[in-house]
């Protein structure tokens, strides 16, 4: 099983960012909801940012793959001073547990 995060800039939205929570190999949670928490990786704790998914309107397709998006600002992203490093953590129904995204640095 496998998630990956990717932030990029929205397309005609000046100062936001489309963030994207891919996840692929998750068989044997056909049908299951999905969520995910975009945090901020510090020091000390883990800023949570906001939320992607986990309404119940997101689910693991039948090909045992998920995506969840959603577009924010610039500010949503920006979680500490100098450079963000922003991940994701994946919980899916019935899973024990959560799946840790890579982490993006970059400066929101």
């Amino acid at each position: 099983m496998e998630v990956k995060l990717f932030i990029t800039p929205a397309e005609n939205q000046p100062g936001n960012y489309l963030v994207v929570v891919n996840g692929d190999g998750f068989f044997n949670s056909v049908n299951k909801k999905v969520g995910a928490r975009i945090r901020g990786d510090d020091e000390w704790f883990d800023d949570t940012l906001f939320s992607i998914g986990g309404t119940g309107i997101e689910r693991v397709g039948v090909d045992g793959s998920f995506s969840l998006s959603n577009t924010v600002s610039a500010g949503q992203l920006n979680e500490d001073w100098g450079q963000d490093e922003v991940y994701a953590l994946v919980s899916v129904e019935g899973l024990s547990g959560s799946f840790r995204t890579n982490t993006i640095k970059r400066n929101f």
